[in-house]
């Protein structure tokens, strides 16, 4: 180190910081302030997470976005809700152990989706629509996503609040409900085959979009 001039330690301790700090941000895009107190609270920590989960691991590495963002998609999303709810027709006649299954398999698909869809976002990419609009424990968020010369795509959130927590438990994305396209979806695999058939389906969704 004695042959090294004040500039080049200066420059060294730079980078060394600017490490440091993409290593932070990288780390609460995984486990770090989740606010949830609020429907606009957690909708805001999805943001900010899905962006510094973005700039810590830019590229087409899925895996580490997945892995970044699996704490952050399960604090933010109540999943075994939404699971549940889209095979409520057939959820009581499903054994424990299927639920569980099914329940993992889900989280698994939907952690990787956010993983693989948004890859490049950015500080811009998320607008807010203003105060939550809440109603008999539930909460519409309005925001939009900011796209390159076409128009903005408005996003509803809608939350539930359970335990002081609010959890989105759907997402309606230029008019359309997701929750509505999984229930349409799902129903259609049961229709003709079992559980494990659902299950399998999801699975090779994951392995695909991890690609």
């Amino acid at each position: 180190m004695s042959g090294l001039n004040e500039r080049t330690l200066r420059a060294i301790a730079t980078v060394a910081l600017s490490v440091v700090s993409l290593m932070a941000t990288g780390a609460r895009a995984a486990d770090g302030d989740v606010a949830l107190d609020t429907p606009e609270a957690t909708v805001a920590s999805l943001h900010r997470g899905l962006i510094a989960a973005r700039q810590a691991h830019p590229g087409t590495n899925v895996g580490e976005r997945y892995r970044a963002l699996e704490p952050l998609i399960k604090q933010t999303h109540d999943l075994p809700y939404i699971a549940e709810f889209a095979l409520r027709k057939q959820w009581p006649a499903l054994s424990e152990n299927d639920r569980q299954r099914f329940v993992a398999a889900f989280e698994r698909l939907s952690v990787m989706t956010y993983a693989s869809r948004f890859k490049n976002v950015s500080a811009d990419t998320f607008k807010s629509g203003g105060a939550a609009t809440v109603q008999s424990g539930r909460a519409h968020v309005l925001a939009s996503i900011a796209r390159k010369d076409q128009p903005d795509v408005p996003l509803d959130y809608m939350l539930e609040q359970k335990d002081g927590a609010w959890r989105i438990i759907n997402i309606i994305a230029d008019g359309v409900s997701d929750l509505a396209l999984k229930r349409a979806e799902y129903q259609g695999i049961l229709a003709k085959g079992s559980i494990d058939d659902l299950i399998e389906d999801l699975e090779t969704q994951t392995a695909r979009l991890q690609q």
